[in-house]
């Protein structure tokens, strides 16, 4: 019995110990949690006082920035801002977005101010020195002035002067008038009788003239037709087609071009201009550089051009332009107009030059040389009213003479080209000879015909 309740004793007392152990225990981690506190409130405290403190001072400082800026120390910031973005607008347009503030703007107004302040210096210093000028020029003024005057004053003197003098002479002007209109008179009457005595001159002169440049053109041509040229030929028949097709030595080497035409006579004459002509051909195409092929344009059934004929052209010229003057009518085809320019372009189509030639109005065109080989002479204008043509024969005969140059007639010029009138269909153009391609006539005005040559083989050349 004693043992069971010393046993019980044993427990309340280990229980009791601890409670005691665990109440000791959280009263401990109670104080210790309760320290912690207070001094995590003590130190928030001096934060929060510190904070406050800062707050002060940065108020305090946006108070003054807003009077440095011209507000007012209790403004608020959002008028503030529509104030400074205002001035912005207003001051800051031409400035950049990252210098857009108070003290880029006013540094610039500073320097443009002081800019302003340096020109209106140099202004001032202009302005002082123009007046200098000025003054100077003023007073130089008044001295030219008083010179002017002077001058005038003498000036109106001598005018007095030389009025009455030009009244005098004036005077004497009239009466010698006078007297030369009379005198006038008398040499008028003079004249006009010495002027009708001339022209009766010049009539009987002008009808002398004529029949001398007639007999002197007569004497031309049968100097012509006696007088031994020297002119050889210029190429020989190498082949004869019967269908009048022929093949000549000449080609692409000796210059040669097609529509060339080209007098045929027998091979043992040796005086080309003055042979017997025995037909006519005109080149159609370049073959080789000694050959060609060409057209008969003209031959006669009793006397047919053979292989070893020669050939001779009064305009081309193997390896060299022959230089013309025309001087009279050009009739080619007998129809009383002028034929002028187909002469001219005939010349050029065989590669000659036409260094000088006589218009329809008398008017002498480009001038010749010692180079020009022959004056083509045309029909003599026989009509008296035809003076200016007349005046151009005479003056492009007496060059000819000069310079040496040959003179043949109109009929033999066509006669030793081979030349046919009949033979063509339409006029040549002027400088339309150039162009050699077969197939392009849009640009000859007045062209020959366009020649289509027989599809023949040509034959190798000699």
């Amino acid at each position: 019995m004693a043992a069971r309740q010393d046993q019980g004793l044993q427990i309340a007392l280990s229980v009791f110990i601890f409670l005691f152990v665990g109440t000791f225990v959280l009263w401990y981690l109670y104080f210790k949690s309760a320290s912690e506190l207070q001094q995590q409130l003590a130190s928030t405290e001096n934060d929060l006082t510190s904070e406050r403190t800062r707050a002060t001072e940065f108020q305090s400082d946006n108070q003054i920035y807003l009077k440095m800026m011209g507000f007012d120390e209790l403004e608020t910031r959002e008028n503030v801002e529509k104030a400074f973005e205002e001035d912005m607008q207003r001051y800051g347009q031409t400035f950049e977005e990252d210098r857009r503030y108070y003290r880029d703007i006013l540094s610039y107004i500073y320097e443009e101010n002081d800019k302003i302040a340096a020109r209106e210096v140099a202004a001032k210093e202009q302005i002082k020195d123009l007046n200098e000028r000025l003054l100077a020029l003023e007073s130089e003024k008044g001295k030219q002035v008083a010179e002017y005057e002077a001058q005038m004053k003498k000036a109106e003197q001598d005018v007095a002067g030389l009025s009455t003098q030009f009244k005098n002479d004036r005077a004497a002007l009239e009466k010698t008038e006078a007297e030369l209109k009379e005198n006038l008179a008398s040499q008028r009457a003079t004249l006009q009788g010495r002027i009708d005595t001339l022209q009766a001159s010049v009539k009987d002169l002008e009808s002398r003239l004529t029949k001398s440049e007639q007999a002197k053109a007569n004497l031309l041509d049968e100097r012509a037709l006696s007088s031994e040229s020297f002119e050889v030929a210029d190429g020989r028949i190498s082949w004869v087609n019967q269908n009048g097709t022929v093949w000549i030595n000449l080609g692409e080497a000796d210059s040669l071009r097609r529509q060339i035409t080209f007098s045929v006579f027998d091979t043992d004459q040796r005086d080309a201009a003055k042979a017997q002509k025995k037909g006519s051909i005109e080149v159609t195409r370049i073959l080789g550089d000694h050959l060609a092929e060409a057209r008969v344009t003209g031959d006669d059934a009793r006397n047919p051009i053979l292989t070893g004929d020669q050939i001779y052209s009064q305009v081309w010229e193997r390896g060299k332009k022959l230089h013309f003057a025309m001087t009279g009518l050009i009739d080619i085809d007998d129809d009383g107009q002028s034929d002028l320019q187909l002469a001219r372009d005939l010349i050029e189509l065989n590669g000659g030059v036409v260094d000088s030639y006589l218009t329809e109005s008398g008017k002498v065109v480009g001038k010749m040389s010692v180079v020009t080989r022959y004056l083509v002479l045309g029909e003599f204008p026989e009509e008296a009213r035809k003076v200016a043509l007349r005046e151009g024969w005479q003056k492009m005969n007496e060059e000819a003479s000069v310079y040496g140059v040959e003179v043949i007639t109109l009929d033999e010029f066509l006669n030793q080209m081979g030349y046919r009138s009949e033979d063509r269909s339409i006029r040549l153009s002027h400088g339309s000879f150039s162009a050699e391609s077969e197939g392009d006539s849009s640009d000859a005005s007045g062209a020959f015909r366009r020649r289509s040559p027989d599809a023949v083989p040509a034959p190798t050349p000699f």
